[in-house]
């Protein structure tokens, strides 16, 4: 039997329904307490009404709602929950300076006091009469605790399946007028800890967040993390506003939440250049990335994404440090978010040596461990170990950690995908794997074009048809037909034609040392491969080849470029790069820079 409420009968505020409507009364908030009453702060529990600020039930004090994120989403483990007697000792008889009607607190004392969700939803029928708007958050915030508390699927598919639950939706779809911004966000947050990604109620409430003011940074990560959970991620006026407020409060935030904002805003389709120069400003000057700083290894591999994950290269600085500290902490640091650094270096295309190798040998010992013992390295996936070969391959980094990889692979070869397929082949080719790891190569390459992966990298496919015509044509194996044909057309557009990339470059250099009275030849085919050298020097098979695929701080080549020069020297030439921007930059300076250039150049040749 629910007990009943006392016979005292609440005011409606201005602008609540009239009692003759079709649908019960429900009061706003407004009308829970007294405007004349400053609203305390409470010690924890549910949020006392939509401005007061504090933890929702089920959620840690500025953590936002619901459970933890994963470690994609950049959050922690979740905190426990909080118990019902700790609950409920800071909610009893909270007295008129919390509400100025009693009735609104008795509903809030009777949601607190339901130790499942049958209770609230009955509370949701039985008491609808005389429920204010702040109830409707409130019974919406004690549904998301106690499913979350239950953490059985099943039960939480049969509460949102329940009509008494979508009652308590259409009404707070109704008076989504009424909230402000905090009230919004505990409903998102609290759909988010449900699971119901119930987009009419959160595009409803869209419009009114970005009209309102936010109490506090915990409540507006709160909402980004809501709603980018979502997948609002397009939706780039509530990050523009969001992203202007937490970047005026950059300097005085904790390093905490400027990695949880850094990591939410990375999840966003626009990049917000105000908010990522804002957060490195505050860790560089504070120093928290240095030794004895206030983040964790595990919060710097999560900046390292976070800011490289729209390919913006104007933050070296922060990649710089977090570099150091792979270096520095290598050797505790868990596999996964030193792949997650590589990664992160090898998107931008930064080739830090130091920070790399170290990587690399923490790497060794699990992978190696785990494959004498027939197990799994915690934590880390067929896939990862696939980014860590993709990573060492790109810069073209020589290390133990590959044969290490390549063996762990070999036994769960059958969980990679197609796309993880294509990086450890793309490997194979450019650091040897192909020869020491043969009997791998049937599986692999079987996989490829098995599945969509490879239409996200077609130029990167015709360079593995090409590499298995040069290195393995053994294989019986071959690509399917699609694959090579629309990979040929990528690599052609890519190329601008069948021969040289960048021909006015080359016919530059070509004049350059015409003018230094070099011999060369230019637009040289090499029999047996697509390729062709852009100028050859003198009478042996010395190169130069014009290129833009390169590291950004050390201008050696990477990616496609290398594996080119793979081919090149596994037939006698000898390649010697000229990085296209730096050649182009030289252009105005005066009219011998660029032969002195080249003459460094040719210095390499002659050694």
């Amino acid at each position: 039997m629910l007990p009943r409420l006392s016979k005292a009968r609440p005011v409606p505020a201005r602008g609540a329904p009239a009692c003759g409507r079709s649908l019960p009364r429900v009061f706003v908030a407004s009308g829970c307490r007294s405007a004349a009453t400053p609203l305390p702060r409470p010690s924890a529990g549910l949020r006392l009404g939509p401005s007061a600020p504090g933890p929702g039930p089920g959620e840690a004090a500025g953590t936002g709602g619901g459970g933890g994120a994963s470690a994609e989403d950049g959050a922690g483990a979740p905190e426990p929950l909080r118990s019902r007697s700790e609950l409920l000792s800071t909610w009893a008889a909270p007295g008129s300076a919390v509400y100025a009607n009693p009735v609104c607190s008795q509903l809030d004392q009777l949601l607190l006091r339901c130790r499942d969700a049958e209770s609230v939803l009955a509370l949701l029928v039985t008491h609808r009469g005389v429920f204010f708007v702040h109830n409707l958050v409130t019974a919406m915030q004690v549904l998301a605790g106690l499913a979350e508390e239950a953490g059985n699927p099943v039960e939480v598919n049969a509460l949102l399946r329940d009509p008494r639950y979508d009652l308590l939706v259409r009404d707070l779809l109704r008076f989504v007028p009424k909230l402000d911004f905090l009230a919004m966000a505990n409903v998102a947050c609290s759909l988010r800890q449900l699971d119901h990604k119930h987009y009419t109620l959160l595009s409803r409430m869209l419009g009114p967040l970005l009209g309102q003011p936010a109490p506090d940074v915990a409540a507006l990560l709160r909402c980004v993390r809501a709603y980018s959970w979502a997948g609002y991620r397009q939706e780039h006026r509530l990050y523009q506003r969001c992203g202007e407020a937490l970047a005026e409060r950059a300097d005085t935030l904790p390093p905490e939440e400027l990695v949880e904002a850094s990591v939410l805003f990375a999840g966003a389709a626009r990049y917000h250049g105000g908010l990522f120069r804002a957060v490195e400003r505050a860790l560089l000057a504070g120093g928290c990335l240095e030794r004895g700083g206030l983040l964790r290894p595990r919060d710097a591999a999560l900046l390292a994404s976070a800011f490289t994950a729209h390919l913006q290269t104007g933050h070296d600085d922060l990649l710089c440090a977090v570099g150091a500290v792979l270096e520095r902490e290598a050797a505790i640091m868990e596999p996964v978010d030193i792949i997650c650094c590589l990664a992160a270096f090898r998107r931008v295309a930064l080739r830090l040596d130091g920070a790399m190798q170290a990587g690399f040998a923490s790497c060794i010992t699990p992978l190696r461990r785990a494959w004498l013992l027939r197990q799994r390295v915690d934590g880390v996936r067929p896939s990862h170990v696939a980014t860590l070969l993709d990573c060492a391959s790109y810069f073209g980094i020589q290390t133990g950690a590959v044969g290490a990889a390549l063996d762990y692979l070999a036994d769960v070869v059958d969980e990679l995908s197609d796309g993880a397929s294509i990086r450890v082949v793309h490997a194979m080719c450019l650091t040897g794997g192909v020869a020491t790891h043969a009997s791998l190569l049937p599986f692999l390459v079987r996989k490829l074009g098995a599945g969509s992966a490879w239409e996200g990298q077609r130029a990167r496919v015709f360079q593995l048809w090409v590499s298995q015509l040069l290195q393995f044509p053994w294989l019986e194996a071959r690509l399917p037909r699609r694959c090579v044909e629309q990979g040929l057309r990528a690599w052609c557009l890519r190329r601008r034609g069948y021969g040289c990339p960048f021909p006015e470059d080359v016919h530059g250099v070509s004049a350059e040392l015409s003018a230094m009275g070099v011999v060369h030849r230019t637009f040289v085919a090499v029999p047996g491969t697509p390729y062709e050298v852009d100028v050859a020097v003198g009478g042996r098979k010395d190169a130069l080849l014009v290129a833009s695929e390169t590291s950004r701080n050390t201008l050696q080549p990477v990616g496609g470029v290398l594996l080119q020069v793979r081919h090149l020297e596994a037939r006698g030439w000898r390649c010697v790069l000229v990085p296209r921007q730096v050649w182009r930059s030289l252009g105005g300076s005066s009219a011998d820079a660029r032969q002195d250039y080249l003459r460094s150049l040719l210095a390499a040749h002659a050694s």
